[in-house]
């Protein structure tokens, strides 16, 4: 019989175990091997999907917040409208301006007023501070372009409206540079004001640029006030032209084309302002809504309405730095309570409503696609800025 101490131990099954061991050292290595692959991989699937997630956000939250800035400011701004069911019609306001000068003067010589005015706009916030940027050089050469450029034989006046005074020389310069009449228009005297109830100091504006609310006077200006001035109305169309911004090519005589075609407006390509860069500007809707319902207008080119309300977080407008309008337009009863609307509101200030969308929305109101024409489909180049 055999005792357990004389078992021997066979180097066959040293080598099974060897053997075993590194069969599961093989396993185990590829096992961590497919493991670290697929890590790696969810890893990257991960940063994937945490990229997709944050834009997403990014675009909810300005979504989000496009919409949610409705129905708080709506609230206020519903109330506001609502208390002027009294409002009655109107006749355009006749504002004297103080202090004109014209090329004539500086002459002195005597000439008729042209039928047609080209207006532009020199608002500068330094006021009268020479260090600061000088824009009469550049309009300057913007008034010898026109001359070579717009086939109206030079007869339409120019309206140089400006806050502060230039300097002789900068109206020396300019009365030599162009053949046709300069006006110069000081407008201190409405530029600066707001609308009626808005207190500046108690508000800071949500768009900004050149001063706290230097662009809102601009918009307020060019949508209302420039048409109460009374050197306005003895003009049948007015072209406006912005100081950084010109004509490209020769451009036919755009009075002649307007009137023969019995349009009303002459208008610049198409541009969007967002809800989310301008918070608020989708608000003007509630107002003409409102206005609709007062005094039971439906609109004149419904195409241009649906426009106005067909995007949920922007608002379309012509970019009109360039424009030319039939002022008999802005005399007319309806269009003087619209612009009335909007200044009681106090929309330009508190939310910057352009005088862009808001002349779009006026077209949109009161004038039929056929009475407006497109420079793009006339074939007229315009740069902005330039």
């Amino acid at each position: 019989m055999m005792e357990t101490s004389e078992i021997g131990y066979s180097p066959n099954e040293d080598q099974g175990v060897q053997a075993f061991i590194r069969t599961l050292n093989s396993l185990r290595n590829d096992f961590l091997q497919k493991i670290k692959q697929y890590t790696e991989c969810l890893r990257e699937k991960i940063f994937l999907i945490s990229i997709s997630s944050i834009s997403l956000l990014i675009v909810l939250f300005f979504y989000t917040f496009a919409i949610y800035l409705q129905p708080i400011i709506f609230v206020d701004f519903n109330k506001h409208v609502m208390s002027k069911t009294m409002l009655k019609p109107s006749i355009v306001s006749s504002i004297q301006e103080p202090y004109i000068y014209s090329k004539n003067q500086y002459f002195n010589r005597t000439r008729k007023p042209s039928e047609n005015v080209i207006a532009f706009l020199v608002a500068s916030f330094a006021g009268d501070i020479r260090r600061a940027y000088n824009p009469y050089p550049k309009l300057g050469e913007k008034l010898f372009q026109l001359d070579e450029r717009l086939g109206d034989n030079k007869i339409t006046d120019i309206i140089i409206f400006h806050t502060g005074y230039p300097f002789r020389a900068d109206i020396t310069s300019i009365v030599h540079t162009t053949a046709r009449n300069v006006l110069f228009v000081n407008v201190d005297h409405i530029f600066y004001k707001f609308s009626p109830g808005f207190d500046p100091h108690i508000r800071d504006p949500t768009w900004t640029q050149k001063g706290k609310w230097h662009y809102h006077h601009m918009c307020y200006f060019w949508f209302k006030q420039v048409f109460e001035l009374k050197i306005i109305q003895r003009y049948r169309y007015m072209m406006r032209l912005d100081d950084d911004s010109g004509i490209e090519g020769k451009w036919p005589n755009v009075f002649e084309i307007i009137a023969k075609r019995q349009a009303v407006y002459m208008a610049n390509r198409r541009e969007v302002d967002f809800n989310y860069v301008v918070p608020g500007v989708t608000l003007v809707r509630n107002l003409t809504v409102a206005f609709m319902k007062k005094y039971k207008i439906k609109p004149r080119n419904p195409d241009m309405m649906a426009d106005d309300f067909n995007h949920t977080i922007e608002i379309p407008n012509y970019w009109n730095n360039v424009e030319v309008i039939d002022l008999s337009l802005i005399r007319q009863i309806e269009v003087i309570d619209f612009m009335r609307w909007v200044d009681e509101s106090r929309g330009i200030f508190l939310y910057r409503w352009g005088d862009a969308p808001l002349r779009y929305i006026t077209l949109a109101l009161f004038v039929n696609a056929t009475q407006i024409l497109h420079l793009n489909k006339l074939g007229l180049g315009y740069c902005h800025p330039c």
